[in-house]
C-alpha cells in the first residue's frame, strides 16, 4: 500500500511543480501536512476502552484529503483557464491510478463551472472513458455526443477522431466488432498522424485488439508492433505496458505460450513499477489464463485471485466478473464443480446486473457448465466419437436419438456437448451453453480464454 501511495504522491508532485512555484507549493505542503494533526492518530490521553474503539486503519484516506486540499488551494490561486487545465491533468492522473469516484468528482467540476468549450469537451471525454470503465454504456454514449456536438461547432479535427476512438471502443466493449472498426477507420481518416502520435498509436492498439479477436494474429501483432513503437518515442510507460499485454493475449490466442507468458512478465514489470494499478489487474488476470492453458492451476488460482481483489478495489465490474469466470475454469479443471458453479454462476449475475448497460462482450465468453457423470462400465475409446450419430445404440432397446437430439438442441444454443470415458471407471457428459449464445458462436478451443480490453 506504502508503495502505491507514494508511487501517486510523486506523480502528482510532478503536476504541481508545473502549475506553481516554490512559495506556492510551500504553502500548499503546510496546508496539506494539516492532516498529520488529526485523524490517524490517536490521542495519547485516551482510556483504553475508546482507543479499543478508535484504533482502526483507514485506507487511502490521505490520498482524499491530499487531493481536496489541492483543488481549493488551487482554485484560490490559479487564474480560471490554468485551474481548469490543472484539474484535467489531475482527473487523468486519478483515472490512470483507478481511482474513479475522484476522476468522476473532478471531471465534473471542469464541466458544471468551466466557460472554455474545449475544456469543456476535454472533461465529457474524461467522464466519458469514467462511465466506460464502469461498464455504464448509456452514460458513455451521451457523454461523447455532447463532446462531439462541441468539437463539431469549433471545427476540431482532432477531438473530432478522439470521439470517433472513444465511440469504437466503448462499441467494441460490447461485443460490436464491425461497428467498433468503423469508428477506429474514421477516426484515423480525421486525425493528423504526425502531430497526433499519440492518439494515432492508441488507434494502432485498438486495431490490432479487433484482428486478434478476428483470428488475425499476424495483423494483429503488425498494428502492435506499430503502436508500441510510437508509445516508446512518446515514452508513455503506461500505454507501452497495455501494448504487452496485449501482445500477450495475441500470444495466447495462437498457442504460442512461452511469447505470452515473456510478454505479459514485462507488463507485470512495467505497471508494478509505474503503479498502474488498474492495468495490473488485467495483466494478472491475462496471466492466469495462459497458465490454465499450460495447466499450472496453482499459479493461475493466485494470479486470478490478485485480479480479483484490484477490481473489487477499483470497481471495475467487467473484470470481477470475467475473474469469477476464469476461477470457475480453474476448480472445473480440478474437478470441483461445487466451486466451480459458484463461481461461474456469480460471474452470471454480475453480468445479468450490467444487462441494462448491455455489456455484450463479456456475456458472451459466460458460460453454464453443467456436468454428468456415473461409475458404469464406460465406452470403449474407439467408440466415443459414433455415440452422437443418429440412430447409433449399443442397445437392444435403444433407439439411438438421444444423444443426437441432445447435441442439436445444445448446438442450436451455440454450446459445445463432449463425452470422457474410460472403460471401467464410467463416463461424463459435460455441456457448455454461452450465455449470450444468439450472439455468436463460441468456439470451444477458446472457452477458457478472455481479456479483451480496448483502449480509449
Amino acid at each position: 500500500m506504502k508503495t502505491k501511495i507514494d508511487k501517486f504522491e510523486i506523480e502528482l508532485n510532478g503536476i504541481l511543480k508545473r502549475y506553481f512555484n516554490n512559495d506556492e507549493l510551500n504553502r500548499l505542503n503546510q496546508n496539506i501536512a494539516l492532516r498529520s494533526n488529526g485523524s490517524d492518530k490517536i490521542n495519547g490521553m485516551i482510556n483504553d476502552f475508546y482507543r479499543n474503539q478508535l484504533q482502526i486503519e483507514i485506507r487511502n484516506c490521505g490520498e482524499r484529503i491530499t487531493i481536496d486540499r489541492t483543488v481549493t488551494f488551487s482554485e484560490k490561486t490559479l487564474p480560471p483557464d490554468k485551474f481548469f487545465r490543472f484539474l484535467l491533468e489531475l482527473s487523468q492522473l486519478c483515472l490512470s491510478r483507478g481511482k474513479l469516484n475522484l476522476a468522476n468528482e473532478l471531471f465534473t467540476k471542469v464541466k458544471k463551472t468551466s466557460n472554455n468549450k474545449v475544456l469543456t469537451a476535454e472533461s465529457l471525454m474524461g467522464l466519458a472513458d469514467v462511465f466506460s470503465r464502469r461498464a455504464d454504456w448509456q452514460r458513455s454514449l451521451v457523454t461523447i455526443e455532447e463532446a462531439e456536438s462541441i468539437y463539431i461547432e469549433l471545427n476540431d479535427n482532432s477531438g473530432l477522431a478522439q470521439c470517433e476512438n472513444v465511440l469504437g471502443s466503448i462499441y467494441g466493449e460490447r461485443g460490436e466488432l464491425s461497428k467498433s472498426k468503423d469508428y477506429f477507420l474514421n477516426a484515423i481518416s480525421l486525425l493528423d498522424s504526425d502531430k497526433d502520435m499519440e492518439l494515432a498509436a492508441n488507434l494502432e492498439m485498438n486495431l490490432g485488439i479487433l484482428e486478434n479477436i478476428s483470428g488475425n494474429s499476424d495483423e494483429a501483432i503488425n498494428h502492435l508492433t506499430n503502436a508500441l513503437a510510437s508509445y516508446k518515442k512518446l515514452g508513455n510507460r503506461r500505454r507501452i505496458t497495455e501494448t504487452k499485454h496485449n501482445m500477450g493475449m495475441v500470444y495466447l490466442e495462437s498457442g504460442n505460450y512461452k511469447s505470452a507468458i515473456a510478454a505479459l512478465d514485462e507488463a507485470i514489470e512495467i505497471a508494478k513499477e509505474g503503479g498502474f494499478l488498474s492495468t495490473l489487474c488485467i495483466i494478472y488476470l491475462a496471466k492466469a489464463q495462459v497458465l490454465i492453458a499450460m495447466d499450472d492451476l496453482y499459479y493461475a488460482s493466485e494470479f486470478v485471485d490478485k485480479a480479483l481483489d484490484f477490481s473489487n478495489s477499483t470497481d471495475d465490474k467487467l473484470t470481477i466478473a470475467d475473474s469469477y469466470r476464469v476461477k470457475g475454469i480453474i476448480e472445473r479443471r480440478r474437478e470441483n464443480y461445487q466451486a466451480a458453479e459458484t463461481y461461474l454462476l456469480t460471474s452470471l449475475r454480475i453480468n445479468t446486473n450490467l444487462k441494462k448497460m448491455k455489456t455484450r462482450l463479456n456475456e458472451i465468453v459466460t458460460a453454464i457448465n453443467i456436468e454428468f457423470k456415473d461409475t458404469g462400465e464406460g465406452i470403449e475409446k474407439e467408440k466415443v466419437p459414433d455415440v452422437f450419430e443418429l440412430y447409433y445404440t449399443s442397445k437392444k432397446t435403444g433407439t439411438g436419438l438421444g444423444l443426437a437430439i441432445a447435441r442439436q438442441i445444445v448446438e442450436g444454443h451455440l454450446g459445445t456437448i463432449d463425452i470422457k470415458s474410460k472403460v471401467g471407471q464410467g463416463t461424463s457428459l459435460i455441456l457448455n451453453i454461452p450465455v449470450k449464445s444468439e450472439r455468436v458462436a463460441v468456439k470451444k478451443k477458446k472457452e477458457d480464454q478472455s481479456g479483451v480490453k480496448i483502449h480509449g
